[in-house]
């Protein structure tokens, strides 16, 4: 077998992508009336979950590259989503979200219920329990971890 037949037949990584763009592509079609990514709201729910959070442990927890969240940090600063202070050592970040953050959080709801319905459909009760239960595992390494 040659090896772009293989790695086309069982990559994971490649179906995983696959997977990720479809799902995310409802929730950003059903957020983009409020003008925010289904990234943007997954980063500004983790941050009001954990708040105040450390940049870089929201970078480890998230598994985002730095860079990546800090493009992000700063676009939804600047809309008054959260607010980014200096941390008291070093010069690390400490973000918190914004009233006006928990406010876009309550105004999206009923958006992101939609799509997570539309999601938990396509995916079907089969797929959709597992993969949930994956990715708990991992999160809940991630949190022992930190």
């Amino acid at each position: 077998m040659a090896p772009g037949e293989e790695i086309g037949r069982d990559c994971l990584a490649a179906r995983v992508r696959l997977l990720n763009r479809v799902i995310s592509g409802l929730y950003d079609r059903a957020l983009r009336p409020y003008d925010v990514t289904v990234a943007q709201l997954n980063l500004l729910s983790a941050i009001a979950q954990a708040e105040p959070v450390a940049a870089g442990k929201l970078a480890d927890l998230l598994s985002l590259e730095i860079s990546t969240l800090s493009r992000n940090m700063h676009l939804m600063e600047e809309l008054g989503l959260i607010r980014i202070a200096k941390a008291e050592r070093g010069n690390g970040r400490v973000i918190s979200i914004t009233d006006v953050g928990k406010r876009k959080l309550a105004e999206v709801l009923p958006a992101w219920r939609a799509a997570q319905h539309e999601a938990a459909d396509l995916l079907g009760s089969d797929t959709r329990e597992p993969l949930k239960r994956l990715v708990d595992g991992l999160l809940a390494e991630r949190l022992a971890g930190s």
